[in-house]
């Protein structure tokens, strides 16, 4: 689990329930049953109406699998594996089955197969997992802005809720004693807006800009397994593989030479 993210989930919750908690009021008066149905409904309706509904549901899979998931990004690890495969293809041992045997990211494993069968040149290598990058990521920004555009939706919906409660109030203002009713029924109508502000700034943004940080990180990791493969597919000697490498990485997360 990534524990960063699950921190920040509860820390949001711990917020809000101590704002309540210092306001002075019950925190049963903030369960306002018409505010979370139309916030919640009206923007799970929105949701529907601009996506395919497959994709407004698959968002709960999403933020389980990459927002709480563990998926914290080991390059040195990745780049261990290429400087292996390498050696191994330098020597001619071992088949395109054994160079990838223990490898766990599905990306690296087909990247070092399309450099070892002999199939393709280095260019066709290149261009063939450049194209599965760009696919990759236009993926995984599609649903980084799902939510960032689902976020836009809960503030309308919490206005419109705080709208409705404004309209019955005035409604019911020249009936006799109505001027002790504004008070209680503009905090009551105001809930909705509470509402839609916390529903869009601490769950749909947050994710949404969790998701672009780590889809720029994992391409960044896919362009370098890229160079790899092309440097695989050329042969190179062990430390120019690695001394390439290391370049997409910072001076103290670099791979030294003797892990080649």
């Amino acid at each position: 689990m990534n524990l960063s993210s699950f921190f920040g989930v509860l820390l949001g919750i711990g917020i809000v329930v101590a704002a309540i908690h210092e306001s002075g009021m019950q925190a049963a008066f903030f369960l306002n049953f018409h505010g979370v149905v139309i916030v919640v409904g009206g923007t799970l309706a929105a949701a529907s109406i601009s996506f395919p509904l497959s994709k407004v549901l698959s968002l709960l899979r999403v933020f389980f699998q990459r927002v709480l998931g563990r998926n914290k990004i080991d390059y040195q690890s990745i780049i261990t594996q290429l400087l292996e495969a390498n050696r191994k293809f330098n020597l001619g041992q071992g088949s395109v089955a054994e160079l990838t045997a223990g490898i766990q990211h599905s990306f690296l494993k087909e990247a070092i197969e399309l450099a070892a069968t002999g199939v393709l040149t280095q260019k066709e290598v290149r261009q063939v997992l450049e194209q599965r990058v760009k696919t990759m990521e236009n993926r995984y920004m599609y649903e980084a802005n799902m939510f960032r555009i689902l976020g836009r939706f809960p503030p309308a919906f919490g206005l419109l809720a705080t709208t409705l409660g404004m309209i019955a109030l005035l409604q019911n203002l020249g009936q006799p004693g109505a001027e002790k009713l504004i008070g209680p029924a503009m905090s009551i109508g105001l809930v909705g807006t509470l509402y839609g502000i916390a529903l869009a700034n601490l769950v749909f943004l947050p994710i949404a800009e969790n998701l672009t940080v780590r889809t720029k990180e994992e391409m960044e990791l896919r362009r370098m397994i890229i160079e790899g493969a092309v440097l695989l597919k050329a042969q190179v000697n062990p430390m120019s593989m690695r001394e390439s490498l290391n370049s997409f990485l910072a001076p103290g997360e670099r791979v030294l030479r003797r892990a080649a």
